[in-house]
């Protein structure tokens, strides 16, 4: 048997890799370097075209490329891989993959799974629950078929221009926060806005449903208690190789 050890699909976009590596450190009990559990990150958006364009515009799909760095992590040594994109689990894209390929050692974490798990057994009376999250995310339903494995768990969406103004706020090549290297101002208040939208809407908690948007928008900032997926894949990788050392 393989020793555990953590694996991260970056590059999807490639600031969110390495917020969700920064998220497993902070939830590793450690008392020095050699505690941290081993991790290996593939950072290729060269080979990893964009999620949102595949699911509306009939892009290259990027189910390949992120195949090869899954494979790629395999043989490095990882056994419990991550994917830091949300839209990138899509059932058109990762819901195509054979993760048994990977190795009979290998677990792939699905990101959306843990999260509606983990909303599920935190509001077990149920709970309405907006959703921030890129044009392909939203429009394609992606957190739509997890939800609907947790009865009880009401998902709330913008409105269409508002969905469109958070795209933009993460694509903009002049002010989106995958294209300049400081979340700027106005992507941070386009985001802010929609948040209070969906607090409008009577939601109670809030998901910030792309990897970029922790970058954006802190619980000290939010109108609403924040759900984070990365944060939750953090904790599910961690547990997933030594639990013991789960914070």
């Amino acid at each position: 048997m393989k020793k555990p050890a953590i694996g991260i699909v970056g590059g999807v976009g490639p600031a969110a890799g390495a917020d969700l590596f920064l998220k497993v450190l902070r939830h590793t009990r450690v008392s020095c370097d050699q505690d941290h559990i081993d991790a290996y990150m593939t950072s290729c958006p060269s080979i990893i075209p964009d999620r949102t364009g595949y699911l509306l515009n009939g892009g290259q799909n990027p189910m390949e490329g992120i195949w090869e760095c899954m494979v790629k992590l395999a043989s490095l040594g990882a056994t419990a891989i991550g994917v830091a994109c949300n839209t990138a689990h899509s059932k058109r894209i990762m819901g195509q993959l054979d993760y048994s390929k990977l190795g009979p050692d290998v677990v792939v974490v699905n990101m959306i799974e843990e999260t509606c798990r983990c909303i599920a057994k935190r509001f077990p009376a149920g709970v309405k629950a907006g959703l921030l999250a890129t044009i392909g995310t939203n429009d394609t339903g992606v957190y739509d078929e997890y939800f609907a494995m947790h009865p009880g768990l009401e998902l709330v969406k913008c409105s269409h221009e508002t969905r469109i103004a958070v795209n933009e706020a993460i694509y903009s090549k002049q002010y989106g926060i995958k294209a300049t290297p400081a979340v700027t101002e106005k992507a941070k208040a386009v985001i802010l806005d929609a948040a209070m939208q969906l607090k409008g809407a009577g939601c109670e908690i809030l998901i910030l449903g792309c990897t970029e948007l922790p970058l954006a928008l802190s619980s000290s900032s939010s109108p609403l208690a924040l759900i984070d997926p990365t944060d939750i894949l953090a904790q599910c990788l961690v547990k997933a190789t030594e639990p013991d050392k789960l914070i």
